[in-house]
This record gives structure tokens, C-alpha cells and sequence, in this order.
């Protein structure tokens, strides 16, 4: 890995599009344009949302990303002027007791859209990949299951007509820094701060390898990853905004009003700038033979465990068939103790009483 920062997504910014050059001093996109911009695709949005209901289609939009990479801000910015009766926003705790002993996919299989629902994640099942890899949350045999089965759950839900855009929000180490010193002071940020967020920046290095390993074992054609780069909050909503709309032909779109092609140097699919030394068809069968390995060692331990329990019942069982014949022993023994233990003059005073009778019998009478 070597000691020196790691960056694996954000890349040198152009000017992609012409019609963002109007910054202001800080190199900051000037608020009235950016909110000029935002209404424009919000509109398009709400028809995007009015296609989704009346065509009865389900889409899940999920949010990853680094710690105050504006994974939460971005949905806002997105969703505000949705009608809320056709889209969630879904932003789970962390597991309870009993959700930790269930399959890890259950809690989220229940907050899938139904038909006519947009869905955005704000974090996602991706959080095993990610901070739970990193800040050990997670055992390495709940990592590989995890990261052999997702791709293949992704493919059902899209066979299933549920259409998936993974974004992955990624942000420099010092805009990230700034943030997360921002939530320490500004009293309405603070509730954004949590434990994990300063640890983050002393494991940047141990992050970056946990995204990069995630991105080469669960980018597919199917369900690619997109990767943003939101050193640029507003730059990065509009973006965003802008590469869903592209992506969905959907009634009523308009490309004269807003520009809805997304600034390659702010959003780009990760397999073009793929820089992960992993092959993931690779990766993916040997995490499965790995996994396969795993289980059979645990079939084989299982089956020894069962052998050893056999084996304790039927010597105990012995030991119980033992020791109740030793009681049947002991008792006959006991029997015979006793009977031995009885006066054996006794018959001989019943055959001397007898013989009396006898003589008295034949003993004649006077008259």
C-alpha cells in the first residue's frame, strides 16, 4: 500500500461544460446560476417521476461514497420538490441484536420501491464494503459472503424490472477534513458528526483500498458503478441530476431547457478510468471457491461434531446398560445373601413336630 495518500477517483477538473465557467472568486460555482440550473432539472425530475408512476416502473438510486462527500445534500437537492406519496428516501441504523444474526440483505429487501417508486439509499448494503470492512464491524467470512452474493441479489432485482444506479460520492482529503471540522462547529451540522468521521481521515488509505476492491468485485455491465467527484457540492448535484436524467427515456424530456449531459470531468463510469490491478470475473470466482471452501469446512466440522455427539451418546448409553445390570448383580446377590442368612434348623423341628403327630396318632387309647 506504502505510506503515502492514496486517491483513486478525483481527477484534475475541466471545463467539460461551456456552460459552467461562471465561478466566482473561490473557483465555486455562483449560487444564482447553480440555483438557476437546479430548478430547471428538478422539473425534469418531476416528469421523470410522473413516467416512473403512470409506467408502473421501479428505480433504486443509491448514494455511497467517503464520509462528507454530500451523499445526504445530493438526495435534498434531488428529491425536494418530488411528490413524497412516489419516492423514499431510505437511511438506516445500524443493525439491531437480532437483525445481526439474520441474512445481512434482509433489512434492505423490505425497503425496495414497489411499482411506480423512485428509491434513493443514503448508504446502502455496500456499507459491509466500506466502513464496515474498514472499521472491522464485519468478520472476513461475513465480507466474502457479502461481496459473492451482492452482484448476483443486483441482477434479480434488475431481472425483475427494479432499474439500479450505484454513484459512489467521492471527495479530496483535505475538502473532507474541512467538512468534518464545519460539523464540529456549525451547530446545524452537528448532527452529522458522528465517531466515524474523524477515524475516517486517519484510515484514508485503508478506505481507499476497501472502494477500490469493492468497485473491481461488484462493477458490472449490468449495474456499473459511477463515480462523482464532489470536491464541488453544487457542481456534483447538478451532475448527478444530470446523468439519471440521461440515462432514462422518459415522457416529456427536454434537452433545449437544461443541459442534461453529465461533465465527464465531475461524473464518469468507474470501468473507464479503472485503475484497480484486480480482474473481477477473477475475483468473483475465487471469493466463490473461497466461500465453497468455507462451507465445506464447516460441513465437514459439523459432521464430525455429530459423529463425536453419536459417539458420547452410545457410551453413555453403554455406561446406563452397564451399570443397570450391575444393579440387577447386585440385588440378585443381595437375594441371596439373605436366603442364606435364614436358621436351617427350622426344617428339622417341623419334621420332628411331624413325627409326633404320627406316633400320637397310632398310639391306642385306653377304654
Amino acid at each position: 500500500m506504502g505510506k503515502q495518500e492514496r486517491q483513486i477517483v478525483i481527477r484534475p477538473e475541466n471545463e467539460g461544460n461551456i456552460r459552467e465557467i461562471y465561478k466566482s472568486k473561490n473557483g465555486r460555482m455562483k449560487e444564482d446560476f447553480y440555483l438557476e440550473e437546479l430548478t430547471k432539472l428538478q422539473i425534469e425530475l418531476l416528469k421523470l417521476q410522473n413516467w416512473v408512476k403512470k409506467t408502473n416502473q421501479k428505480i433504486v438510486i443509491i448514494m455511497e461514497g467517503r464520509d462528507a462527500a454530500g451523499k445526504g445534500g445530493t438526495i435534498k437537492a434531488l428529491t425536494s420538490h418530488m411528490n413524497p406519496r412516489g419516492c423514499r428516501v431510505v437511511a438506516l441504523n445500524k443493525p439491531t441484536e437480532t437483525e445481526k444474526t439474520e441474512w445481512y440483505f434482509k433489512r434492505y429487501i423490505s425497503t425496495l420501491p414497489s411499482g411506480g417508486e423512485i428509491v434513493f439509499y443514503d448508504r446502502s448494503w455496500y456499507n459491509r464494503a466500506g466502513v464496515e470492512k474498514v472499521m472491522e464491524f464485519c468478520s472476513q467470512d461475513q465480507y466474502r459472503e457479502f461481496i459473492t452474493q451482492v452482484s448476483n441479489l443486483e441482477q434479480m432485482l434488475i431481472s425483475s424490472g427494479t432499474m439500479i444506479f450505484k454513484y459512489f460520492l467521492d471527495v479530496g482529503r483535505e475538502e473532507q477534513k474541512r467538512r468534518i471540522l464545519r460539523r464540529k462547529t456549525d451547530p446545524l451540522r452537528m448532527w452529522k458528526l458522528s465517531p466515524i468521521d474523524g477515524k475516517s481521515l486517519d484510515l484514508w488509505n485503508e478506505y481507499t483500498e476497501a472502494f477500490e476492491k469493492m468497485f473491481a468485485r461488484t462493477h458490472t455491465h449490468i449495474c456499473p458503478w459511477t463515480i462523482v467527484n464532489t470536491n464541488d457540492k453544487k457542481r456534483a448535484r447538478l451532475n448527478i441530476a444530470r446523468d439519471i436524467l440521461s440515462k432514462i427515456d422518459y415522457e416529456g424530456k427536454d434537452q433545449t431547457a437544461v443541459c442534461l449531459l453529465p461533465d465527464p470531468s465531475i461524473v464518469w463510469v468507474y470501468s473507464q478510468y479503472q485503475t484497480a490491478h484486480l480482474d473481477p470475473t477473477k475475483e468473483v470466482q475465487k471469493q466463490l471457491k473461497e466461500l465453497k471452501e468455507i462451507k465445506e469446512a464447516e460441513k465437514k466440522e459439523r459432521k464430525a461434531q455429530k459423529a463425536l455427539a453419536e459417539k458420547v451418546e452410545k457410551a453413555e448409553k453403554e455406561r446406563t446398560k452397564e451399570e443397570k445390570q450391575k444393579t440387577k448383580q447386585e440385588a440378585n446377590k443381595e437375594k441371596e445373601v439373605k436366603a442364606e442368612s435364614k436358621p436351617k434348623n427350622e426344617p428339622k423341628a417341623k419334621s420332628a413336630t411331624k413325627a409326633e403327630s404320627a406316633k400320637a396318632d397310632t398310639t391306642p387309647t385306653k377304654s
